[in-house]
């Protein structure tokens, strides 16, 4: 960040600002002008920043007090955060700390300007379309309807920028006549090694972490397999019911290069959604605020504990953080500059967020509080009629991108609001207090859990661990403060929508009133990444440039490497032993060693046996056998046999295979009844209590498979 005490312009854009701007090609030539990324020179002598550092080390020694041991108490914490926030206010109010500008709103309206005809067009075959979507079923008739549905209402409101227009033959003359300049700057390297490191941490041990399955992975595989084989739902009814955008992505990832329906290639798929989700947390950065704060916020959510292991994982969960983050974009950016294509934009990614995972739903209702709260800002003077047109819009199209989902949803309404209602009421089980008490409490714990306990799921967490670590931790606690000192201060309408996206986010998990043990909980609290690490490069970055401002010349710039080096170390440091030593020992143990298994299941059907003479005997709480069956190679089949199945199984004369649970002796014993040839041995596991039996019974005379 040493380089904004440059005066001078930078001599060319990095690769990502390059991929940011085509992203945006459409408003080239339209935007209102940035602030300067620059710090002013001071001819005072050189101020140390007393106060900054004071409230950036008091955060950082009240974040390690509550990091978790067996003495932990709460309040050495609390008291050394307040003593932060004493200094923070303290450097705000003597003009040390202050956070980088925001954009200026556009002064001219937004124009909502229409063409009638193709905004009809565009309702009619929404109708037909909705109507086509009846069968449940994605076809070549309803999505064609779909998508003109669409494609009309676009061109009904979407304005072409003046002088916007690209010319291939233009493009290739003057790449032939000049060839293709990329100039190297320092901002450009500093991009290459944030993008490295944030591949590292993403691709690092993928196949080992986590090392197994659970039941979760097992369904969303199995509606892969259904995608490949040619059944294409609107909405996958298996286990409650799912949203389908993750398993179109995967299924056509793993038809595109021929791959194996396998948990890493689901986890690959659910990478590259995340590392999306950081390309848009990085220009949502620069929307807010500059580069800087959009580059350390795409950086620190990239490395984090929170978002890479519900990534890991492979489930729907990336897909609410996915969307979340361009919905907040284009939203911002829509009303700020009052263009209406980024409100367009707005709608469409919200439509598509909805296909994605179930507590994207809350997402609507926050552009909604977001056009209230600037409705009653400064900005909508004049232009309240233009608010209520953009919110209008993106209800629209939101809502036609919503269609197979509506369809769905007027033919089986209880199916589709079953997820989210079961945790909201008391249709399956009563509420254990109050709701409302319980809605206090409920939001109260998802918001500390950023400090203090991001509950006790081992699927996708550290139980009993704070969703931050140290460095992180800290830097956000300093960001909401000053955002909340700042809005007090100047009441901007951004930085308000900012600070209530963040629990509106968590309002998934929050909303758990009949299952309150499961707030907070990492996965349902997802989207608000997004805002969080957002407030977290505000933070990092002020930091930054207020030492750069207090000491001049290459004592401030070499204070600020040393210091921006030292957090992103010790940040580094704590997310890479939580993902890789900490998630990966607890998950290890918790789950069951069906890959394992599936390996000598494997061994079995290629030397001498079947699929259909393998065998995963049941018995309470132990493995998935459809995940065996998977493992070995076999989605879609399930080795599962009950007891009363067993003595059926002499009526084949090949080899067979069964798989017991190290506690099932008496379906051991009945095997050994069964096949007096059968031959019993332990199967000594690589981990630790998760030993199980095998029982092989050799093939008949002259039978082969």
């Amino acid at each position: 960040m040493t380089d904004q005490l440059e005066q001078k312009p930078e001599s060319g854009p990095s690769v990502w600002d390059h991929f940011a701007e085509k992203l945006k090609f459409w408003t080239k030539n339209n935007e209102v002008q940035q602030f300067p990324d620059k710090v002013e020179k001071l001819d005072a002598p050189v101020r140390i920043p007393w106060l900054t550092l004071a409230a950036l080390t008091l955060a950082l020694i009240a974040q390690l007090s509550l990091e978790p041991s067996p003495a932990r108490t709460p309040w050495p914490g609390v008291f050394l955060y307040a003593a932060a926030g004493g200094c923070l206010l303290a450097a705000v109010i003597r003009k040390e700390w202050t956070l980088p500008d925001l954009k200026p709103d556009a002064e001219q309206a937004m124009s909502t300007r229409f063409q009638p005809e193709l905004l009809l067009l565009g309702v009619v075959f929404a109708v037909f379309a909705f109507l086509a979507f009846g069968s449940g079923i994605f076809g070549f008739l309803n999505i064609s309807l779909w998508l003109l549905s669409l494609v009309c209402f676009f061109l009904a409101f979407w304005r072409r920028e003046k002088g916007i227009r690209f010319s291939f033959r233009a493009w290739w003359i003057n790449f032939r006549d000049k060839g293709w300049a990329l100039t190297i700057t320092r901002w450009t390297i500093i991009v290459l090694a944030v993008v490295a490191v944030i591949l590292f941490f993403n691709f690092y041990r993928l196949d080992s972490v986590p090392p197994e399955m659970v039941s979760d992975q097992a369904e969303k595989l199995l509606d892969v397999n259904d995608i490949l084989q040619g059944y294409t739902p609107t909405y996958f009814p298996r286990n409650t019911g799912r949203e389908v955008l993750h398993f179109y992505l995967t299924a056509a990832y793993m038809a595109l290069f021929n791959l194996d329906v396998s948990f890493l290639n689901l986890k690959v798929v659910a990478v590259f959604a995340h590392l999306l989700t950081l390309f848009f947390i990085y220009i949502l950065g620069k929307e807010f605020a500059n580069k800087w704060v959009g580059l350390a916020a795409a950086l620190f959510a990239g490395i984090a504990y929170w978002p890479l292991v519900y990534t890991r994982l492979a489930l729907r969960i990336p897909y609410y953080p996915l969307f979340v983050a361009p919905v907040l974009y284009f939203f911002l950016r829509g009303m700020r500059r009052q263009n209406i294509n980024d409100i367009l934009l707005t709608g469409l990614f919200l439509g598509v967020g909805l296909h994605g995972y179930t507590p994207f739903r809350i997402v609507p209702i926050l552009i909604v509080l977001g056009i209230v709260v600037y409705l009653f800002h400064r900005p909508a003077r004049e232009r309240r009629a233009q608010a209520i047109i953009a919110l209008t819009l993106i209800a629209f199209v939101a809502l036609i991108v919503f269609l197979p989902l509506l369809r769905y949803w007027v033919a089986n309404p209880q199916q589709f609001a079953y997820r989210a209602f079961s945790r909201l009421t008391g249709m399956e089980t009563g509420f254990q207090n109050s709701p409302i008490l319980i809605f206090l409490q409920n939001f109260w714990k998802a918001s500390v859990m950023f400090f203090w306990d991001n509950g006790v799921i081992w699927a996708h967490s550290v139980p009993g661990r704070p969703a931050l670590e140290v460095v992180t931790g800290a830097l956000y606690f300093l960001g909401i403060v000053s955002l909340l000192i700042r809005y007090y201060r100047h009441r901007n309408w951004m930085d308000l929508f900012l600070l209530i996206s963040i629990p509106m986010l968590l309002m998934p998990s929050i909303l758990s009133l009949a299952y309150p043990g499961e707030n907070p909980s990492l996965n349902r609290t997802a989207g608000a990444i997004v805002p969080v690490f957002l407030v977290v490069g505000l933070a990092l970055e002020t930091v930054v440039r207020t030492i750069l401002r207090r000491l001049n010349g290459i004592v401030g710039k070499g204070a600020a490497i040393i210091l921006v080096m030292v957090l992103f170390s010790w940040s580094a440091g704590n997310n890479f032993r939580l993902v890789f030593d900490q998630y990966y020992t607890i998950y290890r143990a918790s789950s069951w060693n069906t890959s394992e298994i599936g390996r000598v299941a494997a061994l079995f059907i290629e030397s001498m046996g079947t699929p259909e003479t393998t065998y995963v005997v049941g018995y309470p709480h132990w493995v998935d056998s459809r995940l065996v069956a998977i493992n070995a190679g076999y989605p879609g089949k399930d080795f599962a046999i009950f007891p009363e199945q067993i003595p059926d199984t002499t009526l084949n004369p090949n080899a067979k295979m069964f798989f017991l649970s190290i506690n099932d002796t008496e379906n051991a014993d009945l095997l050994k009844s069964t096949y007096d040839n059968g031959v019993l041995t332990l199967y000594d596991s690589e981990v630790e209590n998760k030993d199980f039996m095998v029982f092989f019974v050799p093939p008949e005379q002259g039978e082969t498979p």
